[in-house]
């Protein structure tokens, strides 16, 4: 995403994160609630949800992280770029900045999330 957004210009790439922003705002931490709630349920369940276990607190501390960037980062500059198109999106620059940021934050979540799969599936084979 950050590939596309970078070659669009200024305007073009603040009207798509201006569409996006009140989407993202209640759609991301509501999946990141459901999901999180989901997979703690599941493991519960299948017996494999132990406090003691080096792989569900490694995952716990992945998680952590993600959350910390989410309500830290990600969430806060929803808010302050949902702000600025409720003043008529004046300040472009400030939009495409901090849509950018969320965008590059993001992307460290993938990875992140990516590792959290990892370590789920190193939980369930043994």
């Amino acid at each position: 995403m950050s590939r596309i957004l970078r070659s669009l210009d200024p305007g073009s790439r603040a009207q798509l994160i201006m569409r996006l922003t009140p989407l993202m705002l209640l759609f991301m931490p509501s999946i990141a609630a459901v999901a999180t709630t989901a997979g703690v349920y599941l493991a519960s369940w299948l017996g494999i949800f132990k406090l003691s276990n080096p792989i569900i607190l490694a995952t716990g501390g992945v998680v952590l992280v993600l959350i910390a960037q989410g309500f830290g980062i990600i969430m806060p500059n929803e808010v302050r770029i949902f702000l600025e198109i409720r003043r008529g999106a004046r300040d472009r620059e400030k939009i495409n900045r901090l849509g950018m940021r969320n965008i590059y934050v993001g992307g460290s979540q993938v990875i992140f999330q990516i590792v959290v799969i990892f370590l789920m599936a190193k939980l369930t084979v043994g």
